[in-house]
């Protein structure tokens, strides 16, 4: 005998949603296949005066399941249904995964006309931890999914987690059982009827605490992100994420190259065919990554000063088998108009680019001049992006740009905006070509006048 509960905790205001629908569609997929089970009970966990919480509700059916020797468990929202052949679909992964202990399947909501419709940007299958922890938690799984009830009992519920619970759970689950996620649709969510209460909480409110814990899980898991990449005429890139809040990481769990639009502006100025390269402030390597694969960078030299970024830098330079072409002069360094010492200053832990040098005698961090860095060796292009030192990075790079006369790309910081485009612009004899503008800052391309 096989048998599966479905815990159902019902919040204020999802009484009629229960009763219309929720409910129905559990005695709808019984009569149309059972699947494995021989048996399905519904549990309806009453909280419609808010004097528990779902948590709490959720933990005491677990123990009831429990005590009942069910074998699985579901967990069906009052605002959720069931679709008719979930235990069918559940039966067909199971026949050919026996040993799984956690099975969910696609993200399906319906839409403001009342049809079904997967979830965009999620993964069609899942198969680890590292698969799992790869996704966004919005896009990865959702609290429906068949459980051994064994393993959802070792746990439980956070009941002190007003959000994210669920989340918590998956975490858990998915480090210590065997899990998947299957191109099957067990329940379809409907969108906009959150239950009110003392406790409850929003969407961004849900938002906010998975993805400070997905960044924790990070701490521990090892994930790379994948980059399509066609145009480099390779296979994808690989992009290590340490923490999935920060603003370039973040772009490349999208499956892209952070700043890609002006990136490809590079290919219309430089002229070398195998350029050499000085990236100041390269950060976690997106750049570096992307001259290899599409400039077919020559020699590239990444100056970094920020212990973090230079961890994640070398692991993106291994893993994109681009070490070669790497001078290792500037790592470790900043660049600046002569030779101090500093110390790192990260404003934001989730925008790590934006780590910036504040002068300290104490500080361990070196800077050196680009001509003092780069000697005799010739330069072709050379990015800045110094989080306000781009002037000082400039000064100390005369001899470097009056002998190569190297394309430029700097970001500028708005205050320092007439200092590079009107003062140093003359005084260097470039011309700026192209800029892209943002909040605080803007991107100028700047090339030899001719």
């Amino acid at each position: 005998m096989t048998a599966l509960t479905i815990i159902t905790p019902v919040g204020p205001g999802h009484e009629a949603l229960f009763d219309a629908s929720c409910a129905p569609s559990v005695e709808q997929a019984k009569a149309f296949d059972m699947g494995p089970f021989d048996s399905v009970t519904h549990l309806m966990m009453d909280d419609t005066k808010g004097e528990h919480g779902r948590s709490a509700r959720r933990n005491t059916a677990i123990r009831q399941a429990q005590e009942a020797g069910s074998d699985w468990i579901f967990f069906l929202d009052a605002d959720d249904i069931l679709t008719p052949n979930a235990f069918q679909a559940f039966g067909r992964v199971v026949a050919q995964e026996p040993d799984l202990d956690v099975v969910w399947g696609l993200i399906c909501t319906l839409d403001e006309g009342g049809e079904p419709t997967l979830r965009e940007e999620q993964r069609e299958s899942l198969n680890s931890r590292e698969d799992f922890l790869s996704c966004p938690p919005y896009g990865a799984v959702q609290i429906g999914g068949f459980m051994r009830t064994d393993c959802v009992a070792r746990y439980g519920f956070d009941e002190a987690m007003d959000t994210g619970e669920d989340y918590k759970l998956y975490c858990q689950l998915w480090k210590d059982c065997r899990c998947a996620k299957r191109p099957e649709i067990f329940f379809v969510n409907v969108r906009g009827q959150h239950s009110t209460g003392p406790r409850s909480a929003t969407g961004l409110d849900w938002n906010n605490e998975t993805n400070r814990q997905w960044a924790e899980q990070l701490k521990e898991v090892q994930i790379w992100a994948t980059v399509p990449d066609e145009g480099a005429g390779q296979g994808p890139a690989r992009m290590r994420v340490a923490n999935p809040n920060d603003l370039i990481q973040m772009t490349h769990l999208r499956g892209q190259f952070f700043e890609a639009d002006s990136l490809e502006k590079l290919k219309k100025l430089i002229r070398n065919p195998k350029p050499r390269i000085v990236e100041v402030g390269a950060n976690i390597g997106n750049h570096v990554v992307w001259y290899a694969r599409h400039l077919d960078a020559e020699r590239i030299y990444p100056v970094e000063p920020n212990p973090e970024a230079l961890t994640l830098l070398e692991q993106n330079i291994d893993a994109n088998n681009i070490r070669p072409r790497i001078d290792t002069r500037g790592m470790g360094y900043g660049a600046g108009k002569n030779t101090g010492t500093f110390r790192t200053q990260t404003d934001n832990a989730d925008n790590l680019g934006a780590t910036r040098l504040v002068e300290d005698a104490e500080g361990g961090i070196e800077t050196r001049t680009l001509d003092q860095l780069m000697g005799e060796d010739p330069v072709d292009f050379i990015k800045i992006d110094a989080e306000g030192m781009e002037l000082d990075v400039l000064e100390g790079a005369s001899a470097l740009i009056a002998r190569d006369k190297p394309v430029i790309w700097v970001e500028v910081l708005r205050e320092n905006m007439l200092g590079f485009a009107q003062k140093w612009c003359r005084s260097a004899g470039y011309r700026i070509v192209d800029s892209t503008p943002y909040v605080h800052t803007i991107d100028y391309f700047a090339v030899p006048k001719e």
